[in-house]
């Protein structure tokens, strides 16, 4: 576990000390970016971005918190800025219809309505879904992460399994 007193000793050794701190959080990183992104490119910028800001703003890291929850949450707020940004729908929206997605080219089309149903849900319930499915996180550790309580945290995460049980991408022809 990584904690706070160690981002003391980050701040006076210098650059290769947080990298020290912040290295085993950036696979997991990763995976919610290209969740919450869908594109390996913007996943890597989020996650650069994310961990520059945690290193500017390193002083703010509480004593005796946890490394992953604070940078994921920074990661989080980053991924919801480039999803904001009004270029985001254009370059998006023109890269979907140049090419259909790889699982739809597998003959997985189950597992691409999925994705896409997921992709559609508010960006609270999306980042409920993914921190919780594709990280494996704990409601615990989703509640320190979206600083909302762990009630609050099942409640999102239920709320948007509701909607992709309701989805039309979701349910099948059987």
């Amino acid at each position: 576990m990584v904690v706070a007193r160690d981002m003391d000793e980050a701040s006076a050794g210098g650059q290769a000390a947080f990298v020290a701190l912040v290295e085993p959080v950036l696979p997991s990183a990763y995976r919610l970016a290209l969740g919450m992104l869908r594109s390996e490119t913007e996943a890597e910028d989020a996650v650069q971005e994310a961990v520059f800001k945690a290193w500017r703003s390193h002083e703010r890291f509480r004593p005796g918190s946890e490394m992953k929850p604070w940078l994921l949450a920074i990661l989080a707020n980053e991924c919801r800025r480039v999803r904001r940004n009004r270029w985001w729908s254009v370059v998006k929206g023109s890269a979907e219809s140049e090419s259909p997605p790889q699982d739809m080219a597998e003959g997985r089309a189950d597992a691409a309505g999925l994705r896409r149903a997921i992709y559609r849900l508010p960006h609270d319930q999306k980042l409920a879904v993914v921190l919780r499915y594709y990280l494996d996180l704990s409601f615990d550790e989703m509640a320190e992460i979206l600083k909302i309580s762990t009630k609050a945290a099942k409640s999102r995460t239920y709320r948007a399994l509701e909607r992709l049980r309701l989805s039309p991408e979701v349910i099948t022809d059987e």
